[in-house]
């Protein structure tokens, strides 16, 4: 009787916690710039991978969050978006389409494109 009334508690706690992370509001990319100016497009999973210069943002709705972490020690411009040393911020790409400016996180070419679907 104990055992069908805690797998039933635990049932409902995994699916509580499955419906919350589902809807939670986070955003659609998030890039990581480290100390040095590298940057990183950390993954729903906090998979790193390394920044190409065609970021492909998936909207939910009509607008996309995109987070920017600098933890490098000088401005970093990532085209649309910019961040101060040290800090963290979340940007809101109202509708679909691409946008592109100067990236200071690719100096070879200087540019980056973000591709909002």
């Amino acid at each position: 009787m104990i055992g069908r009334r805690v797998a039933a508690a635990l049932a409902v706690l995994v699916a509580t916690l499955a419906a919350t992370w589902a809807v939670w509001p986070r955003p659609a990319v998030t890039i990581r710039i480290e100390r040095g100016g590298a940057a990183v497009v950390v993954g729903a999973f906090g998979r790193a991978s390394a920044l190409p210069e065609t970021v492909v943002v998936h909207a939910r709705g009509r607008a996309a969050k995109v987070r920017i972490e600098n933890r490098d020690t000088t401005w970093q411009q990532l085209g649309l978006f910019g961040a101060a040393a040290g800090t963290s911020r979340d940007f809101t790409v109202p509708a679909r389409g691409t946008y592109a400016g100067y990236c200071s996180a690719h100096p070879e070419r200087g540019r980056i494109v973000y591709v909002v679907r």
